[in-house]
């Protein structure tokens, strides 16, 4: 892969692993695969489906919630609905790590 080439469109459900975080790109890592360290605060989760991506959070009881369905505009991009909405770009998706920047 050449630095011009599109990162890999991710697939399935991937949770933050913000102790890996650099900056400002939040990393995450496969939910059924990944050992997560324990944490008291929760972890959002993005699950890449056909075309969209829903995240998810912890919501009072902290159990996770859905929070915003974001669909594809572009290889690696994915956007709200509206003006307001978040932008996440996929910056990185080998098969263990996934990293994305917000915009």
């Amino acid at each position: 892969m050449s630095d011009t080439d599109p990162p890999a469109e991710p697939a399935g459900s991937w949770t933050h692993s913000f102790e890996e975080d650099i900056g400002d790109v939040e990393v995450y890592r496969p939910t059924a695969t990944y050992a997560f360290p324990p944490s008291r605060r929760g972890r959002r989760r993005l699950t890449f489906t056909a075309g969209e991506v829903i995240e998810s959070a912890p919501g009072p009881d902290d159990r996770l919630e859905p929070r915003a369905t974001l669909t594809a505009v572009g290889s690696g991009r994915f956007g709200g609905s509206t003006h307001d909405d978040a932008w996440l770009d996929v910056v990185e998706a080998p098969s263990e790590i996934l990293k994305i920047r917000r915009t």
